[in-house]
């Protein structure tokens, strides 16, 4: 009997022992994982979210499991068929090559490849802000809503604000130039599909939603599904075509065709 004993309290305890030592196995094997994880959201730059743990774990919780398809165009379709502003994008010639690749978070959207080189990036910078000196009959340049690390071109505060102006706050476009020097824009339904289908850019994986809205109590913008990223120009051509981008969407969100590129 005090062998079964003895046999009996040696299962029970390599029991609890497992039991004990089987959330710190699974913490063991997590950890690596999710500090690879962290470490490629740090690798994408500061953006909306809070720029550390807090901010990734966010991200992977509550934005992640909220993203939508980023190429599929039949929501600009319905909108175009239903007498949306026609595309003011016609002739936007195909981008050559590859799509980049983009990291799996919501939230920065960010490339993690084609990174113009520093040249090209500091010439963006330079037309994009000529470009919105150009415009300043129409817009003002402002600390963005969306994007807390940058500024951004928002509608001009003499302006009467459009439908979709409304819904963003005044926010038009922003240029991530503390990473990969790629750009968000909202844009007419018909020049969203333009701008997907020529291999330009894709949707933001979290447009069309109200959770931004939410969980900010109304500081941030309903992202509307015409909000759309717009790849890093390569070279000084495809500058150029992505400040017609930029156009396009100066037109569609402030109502004006005075725009001047």
């Amino acid at each position: 009997m005090a062998h079964l004993n003895s046999n009996a309290i040696f299962h029970l305890s390599a029991r609890s022992f497992l039991v004990a030592a089987l959330p710190a196995a699974v913490v063991a094997l997590f950890i690596p994982s999710a500090y690879r994880d962290y470490q490629s959201f740090l690798a994408l730059g500061p953006g909306g979210p809070p720029y550390n743990l807090l901010g990734w774990l966010l991200v992977k919780l509550v934005f992640n499991p909220f993203s939508r398809e980023m190429f599929r165009t039949e929501i600009y379709e319905r909108k175009i068929d239903a007498g949306e502003t026609s595309s003011l994008l016609e002739d936007l010639p195909k981008r050559q090559g590859e799509r980049p690749k983009l990291g799996t978070f919501a939230a920065p959207q960010r490339q993690t490849d084609q990174w113009p080189s520093r040249e090209i990036r500091d010439k963006l910078r330079a037309e994009y802000s000529a470009f919105l000196t150009r415009n300043a009959h129409l817009v003002d340049r402002v600390p963005s809503t969306l994007e807390r690390y940058t500024d951004a071109a928002h509608v001009g505060a003499h302006i009467p604000l459009t439908p979709v102006g409304r819904q963003m706050k005044r926010e038009i476009c922003h240029l991530h130039g503390t990473s990969d020097h790629s750009l968000h824009v909202t844009l007419a339904p018909a020049d969203c599909k333009r701008v997907i289908e020529s291999g330009w850019g894709q949707r933001f994986p979290l447009s069309g939603s109200s959770l931004l809205r939410n969980i900010t109590f109304g500081r941030v913008a309903a992202i509307p599904n015409e909000y759309v990223y717009i790849y890093a120009p390569r070279d000084g051509e495809e500058i150029q075509t992505v400040i017609r981008i930029l156009g396009a969407g100066v037109q569609y969100v402030t109502g004006s065709r005075d725009v001047r590129l």
